[in-house]
């Protein structure tokens, strides 16, 4: 009995730890399991992608192809773009500033024998303090141009859909009016009948006049 209890205490300690230890390794390969599961919906995105591609070359008109192909190398650096963009954002909410801000630094050797103590820290203070405020807005500046690039290549993809749009509605007009116009021939056909109706209507029926049997010519 005393063996199992000494047994039980010797374990508890251990199965917390093993849960301490477990607990740290999925939070730190949490990314890892983030990333397969990212890169998983990645490539079924590219299949669906691949396939639709694929319908759409079938079906394509060249001036949709000529389009696809604008489409291609404009999505191509709109990407790019976004990336840029989201990494920004999260250098800022990591506080991790890329090399060209962060090796920025104001800091300046002052000669310490001259200052006081506590000048000479309120001194050195200050220098970090700049150097920070300079970081800060130099990282708001470079988020808002890598926005402001994402954003005219959005709005200048959408102008081409628009266009892409419009062209496509006039297209369909002009098809609808080929439709209308391929079957005139049939408005002609119904309106010519009608005038024949009613051009038989207007002619009186010829009368034949019975001539009684006493009736003789005389020549």
């Amino acid at each position: 009995m005393t063996s199992t209890t000494n047994n039980n205490r010797t374990r508890e300690p251990t199965d917390r730890l093993e849960k301490i230890i477990l607990k740290y390794i999925q939070n730190c390969t949490q990314h890892v399991r983030q990333k397969a599961e990212n890169r998983i919906l990645l490539v079924k995105a590219e299949m669906e992608e691949y396939k639709a591609l694929e319908v759409f070359e079938q079906l394509a008109t060249p001036l949709q192809w000529s389009t696809h192909l604008i489409f291609k190398s404009k999505m191509k650096l709109y990407g790019t773009k976004s990336k840029n963009y989201l990494a920004a954002t999260k250098r800022v909410e990591y506080d991790l500033p890329p090399k060209f801000i962060s090796n920025i630094d104001y800091t300046f050797k002052i000669d310490e024998f001259i200052f006081s103590k506590d000048e000479a820290q309120a001194l050195y203070n200050q220098m970090r303090h700049i150097t920070k405020e300079y970081r800060i807005q130099a990282m708001s500046l470079y988020v808002q141009s890598t926005n402001r690039e994402r954003e005219i290549f959005t709005d200048e993809i959408k102008h081409i859909i628009e266009e892409f749009k419009h062209y496509n509605e006039l297209r369909e007009k002009r098809l609808n009016l080929e439709v209308e116009q391929s079957i005139y021939f049939l408005e002609v056909q119904r309106v010519e009948g009608e005038i024949k109706e009613q051009e038989e209507e207007i002619i009186a029926p010829t009368l034949t006049r019975s001539l009684g049997e006493d009736f003789s010519l005389q020549l």
